[in-house]
């Protein structure tokens, strides 16, 4: 049952399945029926009235006790299997006393005690038993002789091979079968587990893409802000006023800077400048903004080279992210930036001639690990190298890299 109190797909298809068996078997008791009765009408025996009885008989019994064990959901043995297994071997066995002929009987009845029996062992069993009393049919009808007997040891011997035969083949199919759609389950569960898993995998890898752009972009910008308004306050308190206006100027630019990135961030664009603008203005610009912001003298020197909109941005952010360090903690007056672009890498290398620090030892910041995942995810790597003379940030990019930004 499913959550909504109906049916699920699974036991709604078994139970389709089980009314087209079912409209099967009634066919194949319609056709044996038939020539029961075409058989028992020509037959040379005479007995006639005693065949038909059979025919009753098994009719009686297929849909009294056979049919309603048959169209059951579970494959255990009960007593009512049981009564039906009896009756049709007693039916079997009485229909060939009556008329020879009608052990054609064996043909509706042998696979039929392989669908009533739950195992194949009791179903041997019980098409062992038929064919017992199927033989002692033969003896009855055509009397007690060697002849009979040995026609009937043979007739049925042959019968219960057969049937034990095609028997084995259509369980071993069924429980193929059987295992095949218990392994297709498990492959749908695990296919929506998978899938699920990657939903959580793709929101996770979203959020940190996410704030990796806050990080290298926004953040960037109004740390400038709040290091220009230190700025500008230390300006008004003395009294400068040019100084203090310049600084709003540039406080205002940086602001509106920051807005355009926050609203690329929304509309999902993650674009590093202008379209159509190339890698090497956007450096160059970006010098120029970090350089009026802190008072560190930029230089910048970059190769004109057409590069995938997608490597610009990482370039770009790179250079943010180093730049940003600069300001914040190597005490430098200046900045190199470098890109060349050549044997198919893109070379961003960020120097200062500051205080330095220890690349060997784990930093607490979300910047450099930052900057290496962006550039592990467009298949580049960032060498870190520092010491008293200042440091030394380089960023390598392959120009043919999948970038993801």
């Amino acid at each position: 049952m499913d959550e909504r109190g109906g049916r699920s797909p699974v036991e709604a298809s078994a139970r389709a399945g089980t009314a087209i068996s079912m409209r099967w078997w009634d066919a194949g008791l319609a056709g044996t029926v038939v020539v029961m009765v075409v058989l028992a009408t020509t037959s040379s025996s005479g007995r006639v009235t005693a065949s038909f009885v059979a025919v009753g008989a098994l009719l009686l019994v297929w849909f009294s006790l056979a049919r309603p064990v048959v169209r059951r959901d579970d494959d255990l043995l009960s007593l009512s299997a049981l009564a039906a297994v009896a009756a049709l071997v007693v039916v079997g066995g009485a229909a060939v006393g009556a008329t020879p002929e009608l052990a054609v009987v064996q043909a509706f009845v042998m696979p039929l005690l392989w669908t009533l029996m739950p195992t194949p062992r009791s179903a041997i069993v019980a098409n062992v038993a038929l064919c017992l009393a199927v033989s002692i049919g033969f003896v009855v009808s055509l009397g007690w002789t060697a002849e009979a007997v040995a026609t009937a040891a043979t007739s049925e011997g042959l019968s219960l091979v057969f049937s034990i035969a095609l028997g084995l083949w259509i369980t071993t199919i069924a429980r193929v079968g059987a295992e095949r759609g218990r392994l297709l389950d498990e492959l749908r569960e695990a296919q929506a587990e998978l899938a699920a898993r990657h939903r959580d995998a793709g929101t996770s890898a979203e959020r940190e893409r996410l704030a990796r752009e806050i990080h290298d972009t926004i953040a960037q910008s109004l740390t400038g802000v709040v290091m220009l308004t230190q700025q500008t306050r230390g300006a008004l308190a003395s009294g400068d006023v040019a100084t203090t206006l310049e600084r709003l100027d540039v406080i205002e630019t940086a602001a509106r800077e920051a807005l355009t990135e926050a609203r690329t961030l929304v509309a999902a664009t993650a674009s590093s400048g202008p379209a159509g603008a190339s890698v090497a203005a956007a450096l160059r610009r970006l010098g120029e903004r970090f350089e009026r912001e802190s008072g560190i003298d930029v230089t910048v020197h970059a190769d004109e080279a057409e590069l995938p909109r997608d490597l610009q941005v990482v370039l770009v952010r790179c250079t943010q992210e180093a730049l940003a360090n600069v300001r914040k903690h190597s005490a430098s007056t200046t900045a190199r930036v470098v890109l060349t672009a050549s044997g198919g890498t893109a070379v961003l290398v960020v120097t200062d001639d500051g205080t330095g620090f220890d690349p060997t030892v784990a930093s607490t910041g979300f910047g450099l690990d930052g900057l290496r995942e962006r550039l592990g995810l467009s298949g580049g790597r960032l060498d870190v190298a520092s010491d008293s003379r200042g440091t030394v940030v380089t960023a390598r990019v392959p120009l043919t890299a999948a970038v993801t930004s």
